[in-house]
């Protein structure tokens, strides 16, 4: 006797890295883009003069780990906002890996986030 959920042809595992990345842009566009730019650079009218608004530099305010984007998106840092409240804990987690990936796409892919201090 066979059973349905034992069957050989497996259903396709979808890559969810890709998927956490791109809901993590859609947020990213909603909720951050107004100061940190669609490309992640800062160069908007709202936050260009803030250094550490520019997310594709390598430089952080903190160490650059994706634990450190963390806790920068809940707590927020003058001016930036909180988002903790704002965005549920798979959201956060969905933009940090986003914000990851912006920064290594920007350096070419080499490292992950992670730069020094300004």
């Amino acid at each position: 006797m066979a059973v349905p959920a034992c069957r050989e042809n497996r259903l396709p595992v979808a890559e969810t890295r890709s998927q956490e990345i791109l809901a993590g842009r859609r947020i990213f566009e909603r909720k951050c883009a107004s100061c940190h730019n669609t490309n992640g650079d800062g160069k908007t009218i709202t936050a260009s003069r803030f250094p550490y608004a520019n997310l594709i530099d390598g430089i952080w305010r903190s160490d650059g780990s994706a634990e450190a984007i963390e806790r920068q998106i809940r707590r927020g840092h003058d001016p930036m906002p909180k988002f903790e409240g704002k965005l549920t804990d798979e959201e956060i987690r969905q933009v940090v890996a986003y914000v990851g990936e912006l920064s290594r796409s920007a350096e070419g892919g080499g490292r992950e986030a992670g730069g020094g201090k300004k």
